[in-house]
């Protein structure tokens, strides 16, 4: 290889990781509007997540509470044996997600806006 070689491929390496680190910033880096939560795989109730608010959910015997504070949710109590959920602790970006599975309770961030158009490709 001579030394033009080695420049070209140090160039596009610098140019493919900024690239790379802007699109996964641009693409999970968003700060969340809504709260989805679910239970039994069905819809159970979406909130907004800038107004605080507990919500205790009685899924059979078992209950799970979910506190939105300060524009994050987290599971605040929930009766499962290994209390993943609990120790995941809060999220807020769009997309991230709280799984409780031997309760079947899932705590989702989203977007809000249906319909937005992320990029154009032409």
């Amino acid at each position: 290889m001579k030394i033009g070689d080695k420049i070209l491929i140090g160039v596009l390496l610098v140019v493919s990781l900024i690239s790379g680190y802007f699109t996964y910033y641009k693409a999970f880096n968003k700060t969340g509007t809504n709260v989805v939560i679910e239970v039994n795989g069905s819809k159970y109730q979406e909130l907004p997540l800038n107004v605080d608010k507990t919500v205790t959910i009685h899924n059979g015997k078992h209950i799970n509470v979910v506190e939105i504070k300060d524009g994050k949710v987290r599971m605040k109590e929930s009766d499962c044996p290994d209390q993943i959920c609990v120790n995941t602790g809060w999220i807020e970006k769009e997309g991230q997600q709280i799984v409780c599975l031997p309760n079947r309770v899932v705590v989702r961030v989203t977007g809000g806006k249906k319909g937005e158009v992320d990029d154009v490709v032409y």
